[in-house]
């Protein structure tokens, strides 16, 4: 059994940030022992892998993590204890007691089975400052979609309505087309739920992409729409 120090611990920044985008894929938390996690979006098109800096000494549910994230906010240098039922969030002589949900309830949060990347066959580098761009462009011409397609310049990224033939668009060229591939694999803009960071993206003709953030053990699988084309 471990001690009560072993149970303590304070969250660093990196993870309080991996945390909050946590809950932009998925409200409900289900945490296992250790320091490597994983989250699910509730309609499974969005599957996130990181490795935390800091290990939990116990595994334990919460059901919404946007208030547990503010709860932590409410102190300045706040510390965790991970009991059975409830973490205590305290600094100094005030503490918030905070109960863990049901591990079944939140269970639609983490895969039933391991996922094994498909072979991939489209590569290129995002760097952050493009991956803004995209975000900003995307809201300011509410474009729902994003197309990553083969160009005489290479790869492209175009942010579009694909349902709309007049739709605006805003692309920015990625990479190099090696293979000389036709392809056009869509995805809607609202799954680009990335943490800040410049990112390695892999995309298989079996419609799922996977986006490796360089600096952070952080790596993102994000559904393709169906109606993606890939002609190598």
């Amino acid at each position: 059994m471990k001690t009560t120090s072993e149970m303590t611990m304070k969250l660093s920044k990196q993870s309080i940030d991996i945390l909050k985008n946590f809950s932009s894929i998925n409200s409900n938390l289900h945490i296992i022992q250790g320091a490597d996690q994983i989250t699910v979006s509730p309609m499974k098109n969005i599957m996130v892998e990181a490795k935390f800096e800091d290990e939990f000494p116990r595994e334990f549910a919460i059901w919404d993590l946007s208030k547990f994230l503010g709860t932590i906010s409410l102190f300045d240098d706040p510390v965790l204890d991970f009991r059975e039922k409830n973490v205590v969030v305290s600094s100094g002589s005030t503490k918030v007691v905070y109960h863990y949900a049901e591990p079944k309830l939140v269970s639609g949060c983490r895969p039933t089975k391991e996922f094994t990347m498909p072979d991939t066959v489209i590569n290129f580098d995002l760097s952050h400052r493009e991956f803004v761009e995209l975000q900003r462009a995307s809201a300011v011409l509410r474009l729902p979609d994003l197309c990553i397609t083969n160009t005489d310049d290479g790869i492209e990224i175009v942010a579009l309505d694909k349902n709309d033939v007049t739709s605006n668009r805003y692309s920015i060229t990625v990479g190099e087309n090696k293979s000389g591939a036709s392809f056009k694999m869509f995805l809607k803009s609202e799954y680009l739920k990335l943490l800040a960071g410049d990112y390695t993206v892999d995309i298989s003709d079996k419609i799922v992409s996977r986006f490796k953030n360089n600096t952070v053990d952080l790596t993102y699988y994000i559904a393709l729409d169906s109606d993606s084309v890939y002609n190598g």
